[in-house]
């Protein structure tokens, strides 16, 4: 998978991931009669979500370290130069072994 495809998945990972835990935090401090109308779930009696709290909590924690993982791994793809032409430390490098080696023995 390409480096660029790896950063989008990325930031479609943490967005969502935030969106949810922003849901999360709606279920648990405004009452069920009180949610805003993009919130579904909107009943009239008292109390809290709980449940969708705690699930939208989790899914958002675990979309998070899911954006957190593919980022690292194509932060780590980008800096070792993977599908790119050899520069040129790593061209002279087959040649005369180690630069800066010993001359002659």
């Amino acid at each position: 998978m390409s480096s660029s495809a790896r950063w989008v998945i990325c930031t479609v990972c943490a967005v969502l991931g935030v969106i949810a835990l922003i849901y999360a935090v709606i279920y648990l401090a405004v009452p069920i009669h009180s949610l805003p109308g993009f919130v579904p779930g909107k009943v009239s009696v008292n109390g809290h979500y709980h449940k969708r709290a705690a699930l939208a909590g989790v899914i958002g924690i675990v979309l998070l370290a899911i954006a957190i993982f593919v980022g690292l791994g194509a932060r780590g793809s980008a800096e070792t130069g993977t599908g790119s032409s050899p520069g040129p430390a790593q061209a002279g490098e087959g040649e005369g072994g180690a630069a800066g080696g010993a001359v002659g023995s």
